[in-house]
């Protein structure tokens, strides 16, 4: 990564961003299913309420304001449109978890990440459900400072992945159809139904292994986008993990599709490798040999 300035202002501003996100989540969420108006995106783009929209425009509206030279690709308003190759990009989740967030239930985020030449360099989470705010923030300034904290009532505190032996490591994911690829994943790596965890939000995922709640989160190939990425990873890099796809490679934020077209390992970076190995004849299934 090359050097960076101090991104402190970037940093203020989207806490202060997601935090107003969350409020405006909550507002709609109160207001009960008449004003949330869900409905199904079309061409199989998911599910979409007022309040997705909402937040959207105002996260992207602060953004705008704050740096107007700097792309945003935000899931309910980005226009398609390609990005510079290399340099600054926002990626914007305004409410990752929509269904859980329509039905009232906690595995919902607001969040936003800055990408510098490909790489996530600042994320920032929020669970509103849980009254948490997570961020990180990496610069590489001749050394390389990493900050990973929660904000949450009771104060901060830094976030740390998991240590658990193999033998006792915890994985989650969304939720298990019946023919879900996840099984397969488990199997793999002999973790049984017990330490399995299931959660809509990929931020909820992500920051699960940052806080050292889960050892683990495998995403097979499929919509997985880079708004769902982009902002999370900066916690599991600043907490001591690593994420990468299912052939180890860093996921990469330079230029569309806006889908990872390999899957999503995130996990402590002492284990990052054993589980890749783990997960090579599924990867070779699922990507070709």
């Amino acid at each position: 990564m090359r050097a960076l300035a101090s991104l402190d202002a970037e940093r203020r501003l989207a806490v202060s961003l997601a935090r107003a996100g969350a409020d405006i989540a909550q507002r709609f969420q109160r207001g009960g299913t008449r004003i949330l108006r869900l409905r199904n995106k079309p061409l199989g783009g998911g599910p979409v309420t007022a309040a997705d929209e909402a937040v959207d425009d105002h996260i992207v509206s602060g953004l705008r304001e704050a740096f107007p030279d700097d792309p945003i690709v935000a899931e309910e308003s980005w226009s398609q449109a390609p990005w510079t190759q290399g340099g600054r990009v926002w990626f914007v989740d305004p409410i990752d978890g929509t269904r859980e967030f329509a039905r009232g239930t906690p595995g919902w985020t607001v969040q936003l990440g800055l990408c510098i030449d490909g790489v996530p360099v600042l994320g920032v989470v929020a669970e509103p459900a849980h009254s948490r705010v997570s961020w990180a923030c990496l610069e590489d300034t001749g050394g390389t400072a990493w900050i990973g904290e929660t904000q949450t009532p009771a104060g901060a505190g830094p976030l740390r992945v998991s240590t658990r032996p193999w033998d006792a490591m915890h994985i989650i994911g969304g939720k298990l159809s019946p023919f879900s690829r996840q099984r397969q994943v488990h199997a793999r790596l002999g973790i049984p139904r017990s330490r399995v965890h299931t959660v809509g939000s990929v931020g909820v995922r992500m920051v699960s292994v940052a806080r050292g709640k889960a050892d683990c989160y495998v995403q097979a190939p499929g919509k997985t986008k880079m708004w769902d990425t982009c902002p999370p990873i900066a916690l599991v890099f600043a907490a001591g993990g690593v994420v990468s796809d299912l052939r180890g490679s860093p996921l990469d934020f330079s230029a569309p599709p806006v889908t990872h077209p390999c899957g999503v390992v995130a996990c402590s970076r002492a284990r990052h490798e054993t589980i890749l190995e783990a997960l090579a004849p599924l990867a070779d299934s699922w990507l070709g040999a």
